[in-house]
C-alpha cells in the first residue's frame, strides 16, 4: 500500500499543491473529471495509517459516516482490499473513481452499478475470499453461477457424529459432502472433468490437483459468514443516526 511519502511525491510530480500539517497528515485539493466532462475539485486530507493510507473529505460535501456510501466514522473513505497492493499513481486513479461515484449518489441517491461495491465490516474479507475462489474456478475453465450454489445441513456422519455434516450441490447436482472443514466423498468425480484437450477424464475429488470441488466447496462457508458478519456490522451501529443521503440505508430506521 503507498505510504504518505509516495502521496506526497506524486503530487509534486504532477503540480498539485499540498500543505503538511504535520509529519503524518497532507491536505490537498483533488480536480476529478466527472462523466459530464465537468471538473469537481475535492478538499481531501491524508494522514498515515499504520503502513499505509487513510483519507477523507474535509470541505463538507461529504457526510462524516455513511456504510452505504463507504464512508468510514470520522469520514475516512473505505476504499476497500483491492487499494492495498497499488502504485501511489494506480491508487490517485482509484481514489478518483471512487469520488465520482459519491458525486453520482449526491446526485441520484444511490450507489453506481458499474462501481463495485464491498460488504462492510469484517464481512469484506469473507466476500474477498468468496470472489478469490470464483476467480480460481474461471482460471481452471469452470463457471460458476453463484445462485446455483446450494448447501444442506443433514444428519452427521458417523465418522464425524459430533460435528454438523453438509450436502453441497450444484445446479441441483450433489458435488460433496463433509464437515464445514473437510469434503469426505474424496472417491467422488470432481467437477473439472475435461483436461484441456477436451477429453472427458475421470478426476476425483481426492486426486484433482486443482481442489477445484474443494474449492467450490468452501464458498457457501464463506458467504454464510459474509452474511453474519454483514448483521453484526448493522447491529453494532444500529444506533447512529442516518445522513439521510441515500434512498435505501438501514440507518434509516432509527430517524
Amino acid at each position: 500500500m503507498p505510504s504518505l511519502s509516495d502521496l506526497e511525491q506524486y503530487l509534486k510530480a504532477t503540480g498539485i499543491a499540498s500543505k503538511k500539517d504535520n509529519e503524518s497528515t497532507l491536505c490537498f485539493e483533488l480536480n476529478v473529471p466527472m462523466s459530464s466532462g465537468k471538473r469537481k475539485a475535492f478538499e481531501l486530507t491524508a494522514s498515515q495509517s499504520g503502513s499505509g493510507l487513510s483519507i477523507k473529505e474535509s470541505g463538507g460535501c461529504l457526510p462524516n459516516f455513511c456504510p452505504n456510501r463507504h464512508i468510514n466514522m470520522g469520514g475516512d473513505f473505505c476504499l476497500g482490499f483491492e487499494v492495498d497492493s497499488l502504485p501511489i499513481h494506480d491508487w490517485v486513479s482509484y481514489l478518483k473513481d471512487y469520488l465520482r461515484a459519491q458525486e453520482y449518489v449526491s446526485k441520484h441517491r444511490k450507489w453506481p452499478k458499474q462501481v463495485k461495491e464491498w460488504s462492510h465490516g469484517h464481512a469484506a474479507y469473507y466476500q474477498e475470499l468468496v470472489e478469490q475462489d470464483l476467480l480460481k474456478l474461471r482460471n481452471n475453465d469452470i463457471s460458476i453461477d453463484f445462485k446455483k450454489i446450494e448447501l444442506r445441513e443433514v444428519s452427521p456422519a458417523k465418522c464425524y457424529p459430533y460435528k454438523p455434516h453438509y450436502h453441497l450441490y450444484y445446479d441441483s447436482k450433489l458435488i460433496a459432502t463433509g464437515t464445514e472443514d473437510k469434503i469426505l466423498n474424496k472417491r467422488a468425480s470432481c467437477i473439472c472433468i475435461k483436461d484441456g484437450s477436451g477429453k472427458r477424464r475421470h478426476k476425483t475429488v481426492g486426486n484433482c490437483k486443482n481442489q477445484c470441488s474443494k474449492t467450490l466447496y468452501q464458498i457457501p462457508f464463506n458467504e454464510k459468514k459474509r452474511i453474519l458478519e454483514e448483521d453484526k456490522f448493522w447491529e453494532y451501529f444500529k444506533d447512529e443516526k442516518c445522513c439521510m443521503t441515500m434512498n435505501e440505508c438501514k440507518l434509516n430506521n432509527n430517524i
